[in-house]
């Protein structure tokens, strides 16, 4: 069924037919016009004259179960559950009220026994099945709730078809990891009706029941989801699970690690994923044709030759017969229908997988990298402290080996910085104690100098897919200064301050690589450091270094870069920093007369120190402002781009009170007569409406008459 096109008179004819009836229709005479009303609640518009479809099927919502029931409605309560999950699709479900598209979803579900849990049928898995799908608990935000709040009315009346099914069971406890609160309030309420806990008051219970032991086998296929709030979901759920279990921890991990060494390619080489065409040989080899010439007619008479031939060549005239040429025409042969099969193909299939040997060469693919994604967003999950997972020494041993090997040489990006972080906060949440940082630090020392991991911690992973090309080693090496960064955090005593001073300097070489993944990853573990050892003294060496990079650095890395570092620097150290070190200052001269490259190296430091100090860079916004405006004219794209994205996000993080001190200066710019800033004030003032509306609604009538101005 589709939906109806719009305007659809006898659709809507028959819908107001069915609504001035006001009573239930007969259960054939519903079924036959059931399909109406599924068009006229699909699609993203609702169809003039048939407003009233959803309360049609509410009402007869009733003749599924109970002393209404009719065996042709009671048959419809898949399609009709569908249909309601359908209008979810769609924003314009918020617009009906009376009843909502979630009250239907719970009268599609109500059963003969409500009133007595202990007996009555229970819903058939198929009945259930529209809950589960991708217009579903795995649908857009609307669908996830109104399938929440169906499976809680199910779980009251038969809270053992949510525990005792696996699949039912997996779909709520992912979506009790939602960032989506109205989502993730329905889950947990349905999780705790499910264990057979119910809120008192306004009270609800804040410690969620464990899942079944056997939760990673419905979740493992989850994490690799087209949509990233299910699989982040996916991957939060999984960690809390493990948290809960902790004797399930060590084989769960190994199960990850498989998982992403399987999807590993074996090959990053884009040109070896292009398929062979074979060519045809002779148009591959030959020239160009040669034209056919034609004879001269010269009017002699045409000289004949006889054809040679040799002894014995010709039969038929030593006996006397003469043979004639038979073209035997042979019949073309009919399609076989015989049976065969592919020797080799058949043998691989009684080997076991660690003893398959892939002939093939494996490329990269969006679904490998999906696939990496998803488990490296579980083992970043595992180090968050609602997780509660302690990894125990030969776990640790095991994991950070195995992101040493594969992960921090991926050469994807997206794919490599996740790794990164990964094992930055790995190391940061379990490396705290005297073993783990015996085991680290040479081993991350060895990774940083040779650029090879130590495949023996690998344990019982494979290990035929660790890539050990140079690319892979120089990869290895920035991912490793990282996690030195992190295991720098750890270290105490006088004893150790040459070393967090030679990690500090480590991370500030880093900062130069061409990764803004690898770089953001480098300035949040810089900025942790900024009060270890004698890091306080070398302060303003470090921030005049930095600033002198990012000011006149040669290259955009660069400079990116050591933006980056100045705002973990100022972040570690304190905000007034800022001051004392002229830094502002310098940022605001270089704006304004510094060259197109100081230019976009200062307007990159004040997008990061907006973005990474939020409402405690706001008074130096004031200062820099009209700076910024002025970047709009500059001659230089580059300059203007970067002027664009600071601008934008300076404008997010404005307060309220903020937007009220940077409006003078952004009306002033409608005074410069570059119309490029006359143009950057309009669009700071779109991005102050959708920040502060109220705060805007009343500078109003200093804004109408300027933007009237710049009209003309």
């Amino acid at each position: 069924v589709s939906a109806l096109p719009s305007p659809c008179a006898p659709a809507a004819c028959a819908i107001f037919e069915m609504e001035e009836y006001g009573d239930c229709l007969s259960g054939p005479s519903f079924a036959f016009m059931f399909p109406i009303l599924r068009a006229a609640l699909k699609g993203p518009r609702t169809t003039p004259g048939c407003e009233g479809a959803l309360e049609i099927l509410h009402r007869h919502t009733t003749m599924i179960a109970g002393d209404e029931a009719d065996p042709v409605v009671s048959k419809m309560r898949k399609d009709m559950a569908s249909t309601v999950l359908e209008l979810l699709c769609h924003d314009r479900s918020q617009t009906f009220m009376d009843p909502t598209p979630y009250d239907a979803m719970v009268s599609c579900y109500t059963t003969n026994n409500d009133k007595s849990p202990s007996s009555g049928p229970v819903l058939s898995s198929s009945e259930v099945a529209p809950l589960l799908g991708e217009i579903g608990a795995l649908g857009g935000k609307n669908c996830r709730v109104g399938s929440m709040i169906a499976l809680g009315s199910i779980a009251s009346n038969h809270p053992k078809l949510v525990k005792n099914n696996p699949l039912v069971e997996n779909r709520v406890w992912v979506n009790c990891f939602d960032k989506n609160e109205s989502v993730k309030s329905s889950a947990r309420n349905t999780w705790f009706i499910a264990n057979g806990i119910f809120s008192v008051g306004d009270e609800v219970p804040k410690d969620l029941p464990p899942p079944s032991k056997m939760y990673a086998i419905a979740l493992l296929p989850l994490l690799n989801h087209s949509d990233k709030e299910i699989a982040e979901s996916a991957a939060n759920a999984f960690a809390s699970a493990m948290g809960m279990y902790l004797d399930t921890v060590e084989r769960n991990i190994l199960k990850l690690c498989n998982t992403f060494i399987d999807s590993y390619p074996t090959s990053f080489d884009e040109d070896t994923a292009v398929p062979k065409i074979a060519l045809p040989v002779a148009s591959a080899i030959s020239g160009p044709k040669k034209k056919k010439t034609s004879a001269i007619n010269t009017g002699l008479p045409k000289k004949t030759t006889k054809k040679k031939t040799l002894p014995g060549g010709n039969l038929g005239k030593i006996t006397g017969t003469t043979t004639k040429k038979v073209v035997k025409k042979i019949p073309k042969k009919a399609p076989s229908n015989e049976r065969t099969f592919d020797r080799e193909l058949l043998e691989s299939q009684f080997l076991s997988p660690s003893s398959k040997k892939e002939k093939d060469i494996e490329t990269d693919s969006p679904i490998r990298v999906n696939t990496r994604l998803g488990i490296l967003r579980v083992i970043s999950a595992i180090a968050e402290s609602s997780a509660s997972v302690e990894l125990e020494l030969p776990v640790l041993k095991v994991l950070i080996a195995f992101l040493s090997s594969y992960g921090l040489a991926d050469k994807n990006d997206q794919t490599r910085s996740a790794s990164v972080n990964a094992t930055r906060d790995i190391i940061a949440v379990n490396g705290a104690s005297d073993d783990a940082i015996a085991f680290l630090l040479p081993h991350l020392e060895a990774v940083l100098s040779s650029g090879k991991a130590d495949e023996s911690c690998l344990g019982l992973l494979p290990t035929e897919k660790v890539p050990h090309d140079i690319g892979a080693s120089d990869r290895r090496k920035e991912g490793a200064v990282v996690a030195l960064g992190s295991v720098a955090l750890h270290l105490k005593g006088e004893d150790n301050f040459d070393k967090i001073d030679n990690t500090i300097d480590m991370l500030i070489s880093a900062l130069g690589t061409p990764s803004e993944g690898v770089q953001s990853s480098v300035a949040l573990c810089l900025s942790k450091l900024m009060k270890k050892g004698r890091t306080q003294e070398r302060v303003e060496a470090i921030l005049q270094e930095l600033l002198r990079n990012c000011l006149h650095g040669e290259t955009l890395a660069s400079r990116r870069g050591a933006a980056y570092g100045i705002s973990a620097v100022v972040k570690g150290s304190g905000i007034a920093s800022l001051k004392k070190f002229e830094v502002v200052k310098q940022l605001e001269e270089s704006t304004t007369s510094g060259s197109s490259v100081s230019k976009e190296g200062a307007l990159f430091a004040i997008e990061l120190l907006s973005g990474r100090l939020g409402l405690l860079f706001e008074p130096y916004v004031i200062v820099l402002l009209p700076a910024l405006l002025k970047a709009f004219s500059d001659n230089s794209d580059h300059v203007r781009s970067a002027a664009a994205n600071t601008a934008g996000l300076i404008m997010s993080k404005l307060s309220a009170h903020g937007v009220k001190l940077v409006m003078p200066a952004v009306l002033a710019a409608f005074n410069e007569p570059a119309w490029r800033t006359k143009e950057a004030s309009i669009h700071m003032l779109g991005s102050m409406s959708h920040l502060a509306p109220k705060q805007l609604a009343s500078c109003l009538p200093k804004v109408v008459p300027k933007l009237t101005e710049a009209f003309s």
